[in-house]
């Protein structure tokens, strides 16, 4: 997977290393929601009992951003 330099920074910011990416991307209870906004997807997951989201292309090649999950994803992750 790519990773913009703009995720890079957020993930640095936000302290969201790499291995909580693989972590993440491993989870198998994933919450993908297309947006149908030129050509991205939000997963949410549950890494070290926190709920991030991710925004990658829809092609799952390129990670844009990550951010902690906002109330409406965790709900939505949850009821998977």
């Amino acid at each position: 997977m790519n990773i913009t330099k703009h995720a890079f920074e957020r993930m640095r910011e936000r302290g969201f290393t790499v291995e909580m990416l693989g972590r993440f991307l491993r989870e198998k209870n994933l919450r993908r929601d297309p947006s149908g906004k030129d050509g991205v997807s939000k997963i949410t997951a549950e890494v070290d009992n926190q709920y991030w989201t991710i925004i990658v292309t829809d092609d799952l090649t390129t990670l844009i951003t990550v951010r902690r999950a906002h109330e409406d994803e965790v709900q939505d992750a949850k009821e998977i």
